[in-house]
C-alpha cells in the first residue's frame, strides 16, 4: 500500500494512492455510468467499502438481535430494552464529537480513530455475551453508542477525503451497498448462528467481537498512518463551534433527525413488531427469530444492496433535497403498509413484504443524498468536526426510535397498530423542514455534471 498524499489540512486520508490529488483538483469524469464515474478513486472507495462491510456484519447484527434476544429470550421488557438501546445514542454523542475531533487531528486521524470504534465494538460484544440483566445490558449499549460514534465519525469523512462533490452521491451510494451487505450478512447469519447454537445467544455476541477485532486489524494493515501537517490548521476543537453557527447546517439536521428515527424504528422495532404480533410473518414461537430475520434481511437489506446503485444514479438528475422529499413519501406509504400489516387478516405475509420493500426504496433515496448534502456545506478541514456535529441526528433519533417504539409494543395491541399510522403522519414536518432547509441553502437547483460547487464563505468552516 503506498503511502497517503496529505493535499488538504487535517485530511488523514483511508485506503488511498500516492497519485490521490483533492477534491479540486480530480480530473472530471463525465460519462454517466456509476462505476465509471468513481474510476479515478476505485482503489479507496472499494477498501473503503470492504471495511464498512466487515463493521456492518456485527453492528448490524447487535441492533437487530438485542430486541429479540433479551425480550424473547433473556426475559426483559420491551420499554427497558428499547431504552437500552436508546442509550447507546446518548453515549454516542460523546463518540460523534470526540471521535470527529480525533479524525481532524494530524496526531490521530482517520486510522487510529476508525482502529478504536473496532476494540470498543468488540469490548461491548464480549460484555452483551455474558449479559442477563438490565445493568450490564445498559451498560454494553453506551460501549456500542461509543463505537458507532468513533466508527461514523472517521469512516464518512475518509469518503470525502478522496471523492469530488459531484462523484459524492454515487460514492456514497456505494458504501450504502456495502452497508446493506454486511448487515443482511450479519442479520440472516446471526439467524442461521442461533439455530445451530439451539438459540445460545452468547456464541451470537462472542462472533461480533472475532468480526470487530478482524475489522480493527484489517484497518491497522491497510490504512496508511496520518502525516504531520505543515499547513496553517483551524484547532479541530474550534470547528465544532463552527458548525453550530451554520444556519443551514442546523436546518438540515432537524429534518435528519427524522429520517435517522425512521431507521431506528425499522431496525429496532420492526422485526419485533412483525415478530409478537404478525404470526403470518414471524411463523409461530420456535420459528419466530429465524423466520423475522430471513424476511427482513431479504426485503429490506437485500432489496436495498440491489437497487442502491441504479436508484442513485436515476435521482442523481434532481435536486438532492427534492430527493429527500421523495424518500418521505416512501415513509409514509412504508410505516401505514406495516399498519396494514398488522391489522389486516389476510395476506399479512405479501403486505410485510411489499411493506419492507418500499422502506429500502425510502433507505437507499435517503442515505447517499443526505451525506452528500451535508459535504457540499463544508470545507476539507474540518469534516471531522462536522460530521461529529451532523451526525447527532442519528445518535438522537436512535435514542427515540427504540425507546418510543418500544414503549408502543409494551402497550395494548390497539395502540402497537396505530403507532405506525403516528410514523407515517411525521413524514409531513419533514417535507416544511426540508423546504425550509432548500430556501437557506439555496439547493434547489442540481449542479451541473462536471462542474464543482463553490462552498460560500459563510459556510467556510462548515463541514458534516
Amino acid at each position: 500500500m503506498s503511502q497517503c498524499k496529505y493535499v488538504e489540512p487535517m485530511s488523514d486520508c483511508p485506503f488511498s494512492q500516492a497519485s490521490m490529488n483533492s477534491e479540486d483538483t480530480l480530473p472530471t469524469n463525465r460519462a454517466s455510468s456509476l462505476l465509471t464515474a468513481l474510476q479515478l478513486s476505485n482503489q479507496q472507495i472499494w477498501l473503503q467499502a470492504l471495511g464498512r462491510s466487515l463493521c456492518q456484519i456485527s453492528a448490524g447484527l447487535i441492533y437487530f438481535y438485542i430486541p429479540l434476544v433479551f425480550v424473547n429470550q433473556v426475559g426483559l421488557s420491551a420499554t427497558s430494552v428499547g431504552f437500552s438501546v436508546g442509550l447507546s445514542s446518548l453515549s454516542g454523542i460523546v463518540g460523534h464529537i470526540l471521535g470527529g475531533v480525533l479524525a481532524d487531528s494530524p496526531r490521530f486521524g482517520r486510522k487510529t480513530t476508525l482502529v478504536l470504534s473496532g476494540i470498543l465494538g468488540a469490548l461491548e460484544s464480549f460484555l452483551l455475551a455474558f449479559t442477563h440483566t438490565l445493568p450490564l445490558l445498559m451498560a454494553a449499549c453506551l460501549l456500542l453508542g461509543l463505537s458507532v460514534g468513533f466508527y461514523w465519525t472517521a469512516a464518512d469523512a475518509a469518503v470525502m477525503d478522496v471523492t469530488r462533490t459531484t462523484e459524492r452521491s454515487q460514492a456514497f451510494a456505494i458504501m450504502n451497498v456495502a452497508e446493506n451487505i454486511g448487515n443482511g450478512v450479519g442479520i440472516l447469519g446471526g439467524g442461521i448462528l442461533l439455530t445451530l447454537v439451539h438459540q445460545s445467544h452468547q456464541w451470537l455476541f462472542i462472533a461480533c467481537g472475532v468480526i470487530y477485532l478482524a475489522f480493527a486489524m484489517m484497518v491497522h494493515l491497510t490504512m496508511p498512518s496520518p502525516h504531520q501537517q505543515h499547513l496553517e490548521e483551524l484547532h479541530t476543537s474550534a470547528g465544532l463551534f463552527v458548525a453550530l453557527k451554520d444556519k443551514s447546517l442546523l436546518i438540515f439536521i432537524l429534518a435528519n433527525l427524522l429520517f435517522t428515527t425512521y431507521i431506528a424504528l425499522v431496525t429496532s422495532t420492526i422485526p419485533l413488531y412483525f415478530t409478537n404480533f404478525v404470526p403470518a410473518i414471524s411463523g409461530g414461537a420456535d420459528a419466530a427469530v429465524t423466520s423475522t430475520a430471513s424476511l427482513f434481511t431479504w426485503c429490506y437489506i437485500g432489496a436495498g444492496a440491489v437497487l442502491q446503485i441504479p436508484i442513485a444514479q436515476l435521482l442523481n438528475r434532481f435536486a438532492k433535497v427534492h430527493v429527500l422529499m421523495f424518500a418521505l413519501v416512501f415513509w409514509a406509504m412504508g410505516f401505514a403498509l406495516v399498519w396494514l400489516t398488522g391489522t389486516a387478516t389476510v395476506v399479512q405475509f405479501a403486505l410485510g413484504v411489499t411493506a419492507l420493500f418500499i422502506m429500502a426504496l425510502a433507505s437507499v433515496a435517503y442515505k447517499p443524498f443526505a451525506a452528500a448534502i451535508v459535504a457540499e456545506l463544508a470545507p476539507s478541514s474540518l469534516r471531522g468536526a462536522y460530521i461529529a456535529i451532523s451526525s447527532q441526528c442519528w445518535t438522537i433519533g436512535y435514542f427515540i426510535g427504540p425507546t418510543l417504539g418500544g414503549w408502543a409494543m409494551d402497550q395494548s395491541i390497539t395502540l402497537a397498530h396505530r403507532s405506525w399510522l403516528v410514523a407515517a403522519a411525521t413524514t409531513f414536518l419533514g417535507v416544511i423542514v426540508l423546504t425550509a432547509f432548500d430556501r437557506v441553502h439555496g439547493s434547489i437547483i442540481p449542479p451541473t455534471p462536471g462542474i464543482e460547487k463553490s462552498v460560500p464563505s459563510t459556510q467556510a468552516s462548515v463541514i458534516n
